[in-house]
């Protein structure tokens, strides 16, 4: 990867405080500070085994032909993304 890229997940922050540590942070952040709200974003680390074993999940879940066009839309992006993060890891 060209240009590390690290993440901070604290649990139990409420909205306020998530946005007094953004704040704290944007100065020294070029790209800036992402607040993801929880009840909206799903937000975890996986490590590669876990991405490994989606990848094939997702590859099985296309190889059955049955999902809508939008959800494999989806399914083939998420593929990607993650092989694209496995070769680069």
């Amino acid at each position: 990867m060209a240009e590390e890229y690290w993440s901070i997940d604290i649990p139990g922050l409420t909205r306020e405080q998530a946005v007094r540590v953004r704040e704290l942070l944007l100065a020294d952040a070029p790209f800036g500070v992402l607040l993801l709200n929880p009840a909206e974003t799903l937000v975890r680390g996986f490590d590669r085994p876990t991405v490994e074993l989606m990848v094939k999940c997702l590859e099985a879940g296309l190889a059955g032909g049955e999902l809508p066009e939008l959800d494999r839309m989806g399914a083939m992006s998420m593929v990607e993304d993650f092989r694209d993060w496995l070769q680069q890891s």
